[in-house]
């Protein structure tokens, strides 16, 4: 097994970081994401990655998607939520012209939907034929929300997560697996 997806030593090398979802299901998640999304897909999506939390994932992604025939333009879009007012900015825009073509938005975590739904209203406004979205992690619990995703990867207790992609601090973003401090 690639050292690199090796869950036992990934674990221990970073001690209390507890697992939640590990690095082969993460790998088996993608894939069959990979494989929905390019049977949703009748052209060529322009794929626009929410940073910072979802590097890894649009990477292991659109890699998936490519293995299966998928070619795509990818870019990258940021967004700020001020959580006082609970609105949410988009800070850096993707200069590729969406026009008319279809657009994949990839995020790490769906909470309330504020950041899809900023995204969803500036593609929109730029003339994007469709918007669709996918997300590793639902961790809305069944609350309402103002968007829902349409490709979900897995439900998520509602605990801080880092690791795939998502930090504390900037750190801990490259571990292969998903975890939460302390014990599970």
């Amino acid at each position: 097994m690639n050292p690199f997806f090796d869950l036992d030593k990934a674990g221990n090398a970073h001690h209390g970081i507890e697992p939640v979802f590990t690095a082969d299901e993460i790998v088996a998640k993608v894939d069959d994401l990979a494989a929905r999304l390019v049977r949703w897909f009748d052209e060529e999506p322009v794929a626009q990655v929410l940073m910072n939390g979802a590097m890894m994932f649009a990477a292991d992604l659109s890699r998936a998607m490519s293995i299966r025939g998928c070619v795509m333009e990818m870019d990258f879009i940021q967004t700020h939520k001020d959580v006082k007012s609970g609105t949410v900015d988009l800070i850096a825009a993707s200069n590729l012209d969406v026009r008319g073509r279809d657009v994949l938005l990839i995020d790490d975590i769906y909470d309330d939907g504020g950041s899809l739904a900023c995204a969803y209203e500036h593609f929109n406004s730029l003339g994007a034929q469709s918007v669709t979205s996918v997300v590793l992690l639902d961790k809305s619990g069944g609350r309402d929300t103002k968007i829902k995703p349409d490709f979900v990867g897995f439900e998520c207790p509602d605990i801080f997560v880092i690791g795939y992609g998502m930090d504390i601090a900037y750190r801990y973003r490259e571990l292969p697996f998903i975890g939460k401090m302390g014990r599970a």
